[in-house]
């Protein structure tokens, strides 16, 4: 049996959020697994118990007035401080690609979150981050060593979707329908989703058994509204990330298009890995992080602005090509986002920290 030699605080402000799962849960169960850390967790006004080498801050507790007080404190006690970040919402230059990119806030908004987010960056000893494009921007504003601990899947995202891989094998065989699956989340989408509208809807009209899902917030066109109207797309709310599962599981092809630009080259490339437990290909675009997973044609597809339309016809008429694809996908991500491969990943981070 694996012996613990140090402990990691998480500190965290909201358990609830995206962020927590993919940035603590995840990584706390990887550990857990057999891991040299072991992790506890607590919110920046609570007293510990524990005595950890490292703390590492997540990104809500830049809203907390408490904080520097804590780094000070911690880094007095000869404890590393770590900031974990997974967007690039750390420097004033790309104040308008975030305003532009995520259109929910104003800019008013977002420059007192870099703000916020600058004023732990500046005091603490290194960061963790998803990928090695917001990496290296990291370590261009601030000088600080920086490890990436890439987005992955846990032990209840992988046992739920193999029970929906066995519904799925029972439906292909008794429906007809192609289905497509867009997975939004969040209505900051609506322009990524814009990129690839006209091809669907080319697609929709084109061929008469294909349905096009979309699970989360969209606001739609006139075109796609009408689609909508006829019951060609069926639309549903937000689902918990299980839930999320099972309904990737129920479409025939996964997309992710995404407007490239230094902020989206930062994002991960989780709704890759998601769709791939589940055995559904993906067509995204084609961002840092989905270059560095997909291999085009074998593992997924990587598509640009007038692409999408063949990418989507191929796998439409060749479906034992595409059963052939998603069982790659499926076979690179668990060995990439699940098990030791990323056990390895998130402990030699942590080492390298510790020394």
């Amino acid at each position: 049996m694996i012996k613990y030699y140090n402990e990691i605080l998480y500190v965290v402000e909201n358990d609830e959020s995206i962020q927590y799962r993919y940035r603590v849960l995840n990584i706390a169960k990887i550990l857990s697994s057999g891991g040299r850390w072991k992790i506890k967790k607590c919110r920046i006004n609570d007293t510990y118990k524990v005595a950890p080498r490292i703390v590492v801050l997540t990104r809500q507790t830049a809203k907390n007035r408490r904080v520097l007080d804590r780094i000070t404190d911690w880094r007095l006690e000869g404890k590393k401080v770590l900031f974990d970040l997974d967007d690039l919402v750390f420097d004033y230059k790309d104040l308008g690609l975030v305003t532009r990119t995520v259109q929910e806030k104003g800019w008013l908004y977002w420059l007192g979150y870099i703000w916020g987010i600058r004023r732990i960056a500046k005091r603490v000893d290194g960061f963790t981050c998803t990928n090695e494009f917001l990496a290296k921007k990291l370590r261009r504003s601030f000088g600080k060593p920086v490890k990436v601990i890439r987005n992955s899947l846990n032990k209840e995202q992988i046992e739920i979707s193999e029970q929906a891989i066995k519904k799925k094998k029972v439906r292909k065989n008794t429906n007809d329908e192609f289905v497509i699956g867009y997975f939004s989340g969040s209505p900051t989408h609506t322009r990524d989703f814009a990129l690839v509208e006209p091809e669907l809807i080319r697609f929709l009209k084109e061929y008469e058994n294909v349905k096009l899902v979309v699970v989360g917030y969209m606001k739609f066109s006139k075109q796609m509204r009408e689609l909508v109207d006829a019951g060609r797309v069926r639309t549903t709310g937000v689902v918990d990330y299980l839930e999320l599962q099972k309904k990737m599981a129920e479409v025939d092809v996964n997309i992710a298009p995404l407007v490239i630009n230094d902020f989206t080259n930062c994002k991960s490339e989780l709704k890759f890995f998601e769709a791939a437990a589940v055995e559904t290909t993906t067509i995204a675009s084609p961002n840092y992080s989905f270059k560095k997973a997909i291999t085009d044609g074998k593992n997924g597809f990587l598509a640009k602005p007038g692409e999408w339309y063949q990418k989507l016809e191929y796998l439409y008429n060749h479906p034992e090509e595409n059963r052939k694809i998603a069982l790659e996908a499926k076979k690179y991500a668990l060995k990439h986002y699940y098990g030791e491969e990323f056990l390895k990943e998130v402990e030699e981070a942590y080492d390298y920290f510790a020394k």
